[in-house]
């Protein structure tokens, strides 16, 4: 369904955009992700965002990765005012917004729109449109300006065997695409010579006159359709037999100007055409016509491949900014959209040379893809986008950016949770996968927690289970939310109807591949006995289902349960909702039913250890893991590791309690001594002389010359 943010939206958009409503069939059961469309009401844009929407959503919707379904809605504003139009997107929360078209609008806006924290696509394609964005938000939705000059120079010189081009700059004609193809006609290693032509005394006779007795291969004109039209009759007229290229040779003011005779043979580059022979652009030309009752345009096609693309970025686990950049060989109308393999922002390489018919209509004459000539018939490679049935999530690796702009974080865990919020209180909004990257938005104060663009949103992540790299120093500092009350799991007072919840879990520490046992004390708070329920959770690392069956539990009882299972993954903090009666088998009221998932078991996965505890050493030697062979020396004045044992400080970690074993990074153990001052309160991550990993801390100052510490070494 169309949706529009009305408190801000102008009336008369409003009514339009109401028009379109039946365009996307609503599907209750499924979440609903606003998709935003700064076009206005009848534009070829939004139409084309339409139509991919119901296409998204006829075929039954998506699947995200954390296995959630949800369609699209559009909604859409107009862009007379930029202002009211990026209000309009942020009070529609809009997962991500497509336009406006105009690249001068864009580049003056581009502040605004990446405060919106999402993915925006523009078709527009001015080669500077991508230059004000810092955040790598901003995408071009179709082929830039130097693409398709880059394909017309290829096709002059290849196919037309041209040497020499003349450039006809007529006024308000826009230099950048005047310089954007003399690059390219100078890299295929064609000569051009440029002349201004003044409209107001255009001597236009004389300028046909001049080119037919040249020997110029082709004329590239640059500036209004009726000048342009103007100068290609007149061309014609003087007797020119060499090509004539104007890149606007689809618009109407040009072929209304002259007849369809006089025009045949008008050569220009392009990124789509409705003569495109490939099967996903004629199916999308049938579609749009019956739609709209009129031919889409390359802004139309643009719009439809946008929506595309956005669809299959939210079923990544990643953000969708990052998502959209890693997507390839995506089939869209346009083409093969190959954004991996593109300069960052770039959605598509697909450029046309087509060439004005005797009946004035488009021919595809030349094919590129990707800077590379490719046959008009070439089968394609590309998987199609959105399949009939969606597949069950994936477990993509994003492929790595080599030079990443900004302060970034790559994930390390098998799994990571996603965090509201900068802390295991807050609730879990999303998970992201081994490899994964992401542009880091923000920090605490104390960076010990990381902000990234989840699907539109804040995304938390704890600074010590990433890998960063970037200047950290240039990350703004981003105010935590307010911590959220946990519920209570004891209600008062007591119900009429049973009442299950989970008081307790334990332990607080889970060992990795081996079986475990997680002891769960549950109770009935309310004042009837409640029949057979289950208890249940999914844990991690790995999401390993685990649950129990407790057959009777009185009023006012407790008991504690089991769940088994055994865990693989990578280490580190876990939160995870111990989920009371599982199956609603108890009648428990409306308050009773609220509290079945209020309970967060928060557990740290780590793996088995050598060995661990408390000790106290006196000036001498240390052995550690207890393998014979000295870790560490104390001279009572420096703790010096000894043979191939290292040590640094885990700057991240208060207590050794939070350290585990992925959290060690042995090849930053390159210190062989710490000073007694550098000891206080100081975390140390150990490579023992055996190499294991270790962690060990202080418990107080050094007295007497003896030392006390807590220490861990792993298998």
């Amino acid at each position: 369904m169309t949706t529009c943010a009305r408190a801000i939206l102008p009336p008369l958009a409003l009514l339009i955009a109401l028009s379109l409503m039946m365009m996307i069939a609503p599907v209750s059961a499924q979440l609903t992700l606003r998709l935003g469309v700064i076009d206005g009401a009848d534009g070829s844009l939004l139409r084309g965002a339409l139509l991919a929407a119901r296409r998204v959503n006829d075929r039954g919707g998506l699947v995200a990765a954390d296995g959630k379904p949800f369609h699209l809605a559009v909604v859409d504003t107009p862009p007379d005012n930029m202002d009211i139009a990026i209000a309009n997107m942020r009070q529609a929360s809009a997962i991500a917004v497509i336009g406006p078209a105009r690249g001068d609008l864009v580049e003056r806006f581009m502040p605004q729109l990446l405060a919106l924290q999402v993915p925006v696509i523009t078709p527009a394609t001015g080669d500077t449109v991508l230059l004000g964005d810092h955040a790598n938000r901003v995408f071009r939705g179709r082929a830039a300006a130097n693409v398709r000059a880059a394909a017309l120079a290829d096709y002059a010189a290849r196919t037309l065997g041209v040497r020499t081009v003349r450039a006809l700059q007529l006024d308000g004609a826009r230099p950048a695409d005047l310089i954007s193809f003399a690059n390219a006609l100078d890299a295929s290693g064609i000569r051009l010579s440029n002349s201004a032509v003044d409209e107001a005394d255009p001597e236009l006779d004389a300028i046909a006159r001049e080119l037919e007795a040249s020997n110029v291969g082709l004329v590239a004109i640059f500036g209004p359709p009726e000048a342009a039209a103007r100068v290609t009759l007149r061309l014609r007229g003087a007797g020119y037999q060499g090509a004539v290229a104007y890149d606007g040779a689809l618009a109407p003011d040009f072929t209304a100007e002259a007849p369809v005779k006089d025009l045949a043979g008008v050569i220009a580059a392009a990124t789509w055409s409705p003569a495109l022979p490939d099967a996903a652009s004629q199916a999308f030309v049938l579609d749009y016509v019956r739609a709209f009752a009129e031919v889409p345009d390359e802004t139309a096609a643009a719009g439809y491949d946008a929506t595309l693309a956005i669809a299959e970025a939210l079923l990544g686990p990643g953000s969708p900014s990052d998502n959209l950049a890693t997507l390839s060989r995506l089939q869209g109308a346009q083409g093969e959209l190959n954004p991996a393999e593109l300069r960052r922002g770039e959605l598509s390489g697909n450029a046309l040379v087509l060439a004005l018919n005797e009946y004035g209509a488009p021919d595809v004459v030349a094919r590129y893809r990707g800077g590379r000539r490719v046959s008009l018939g070439e089968p394609l490679i590309s998987r199609q986008a959105l399949p009939p049935s969606p597949p069950p999530p994936a477990t993509p690796t994003p492929a790595p950016t080599p030079t990443p702009a900004g302060y970034n974080l790559t994930i390390q865990s098998n799994v990571q949770n996603v965090r509201s919020g900068p802390g295991l209180d807050f609730e879990v909004i999303g998970q992201l996968r081994r490899g994964a990257q992401a542009l880091v938005l923000g920090a605490t104060p104390d960076y010990a927690w990381l902000v990234i663009d989840y699907r539109g949103q804040w995304g938390w992540l704890a600074a010590h289970l990433v890998v960063t790299y970037g200047n950290r120093s240039l990350l703004p500092v981003i105010q935590p939310p307010t911590t959220p009350t946990p519920p209570s799991a004891i209600l008062a007072p007591a119900q009429s109807e049973a009442d299950i919840v989970v008081l307790r879990a334990a332990p607080a520490r889970v060992i990795l591949d081996q079986p475990a046992a997680i002891s769960v004390t549950v109770a009935n708070q309310g004042a009837t006995a409640a029949g057979s329920f289950a208890i249940a959770t999914t844990l991690g690392p790995g999401g390993i289902f685990a649950g129990v069956n407790v057959p009777r539990l009185e009023a006012g009882a407790q008991t504690t349960v089991q769940l088994n299972a055994s865990l693989r993954g990578a280490t580190g903090p876990q939160s995870v909702i111990i989920v009371a009666d599982l199956n609603n088998e108890v009648a428990e009221g409306a308050a009773g039913e609220a509290n079945n998932r209020a309970f967060a078991y928060r557990y740290l996965a780590d793996r088995a250890q050598l060995a661990s505890g408390a000790s106290t050493a006196g000036i001498g030697t240390v052995d550690l893991d207890g393998y014979g062979v000295a870790d560490l020396n104390w001279t009572g004045a420096e703790l010096v590791a000894l043979g191939g044992a290292g040590m640094y400080q885990m700057s991240a970690f208060g207590s050794i309690d939070d350290a585990h074993y992925d959290a060690i990074d042995l090849s930053r153990a390159s210190l062989k001594s710490l000073r007694i001052e550098q000891l206080t309160d100081a975390t140390i991550g150990l490579r023992t002389a055996d190499g294991h990993r270790g962690v060990l801390k202080l418990r107080g100052a050094p007295r007497d010359g003896r030392l006390a510490f807590d220490f861990r070494v792993y298998r």
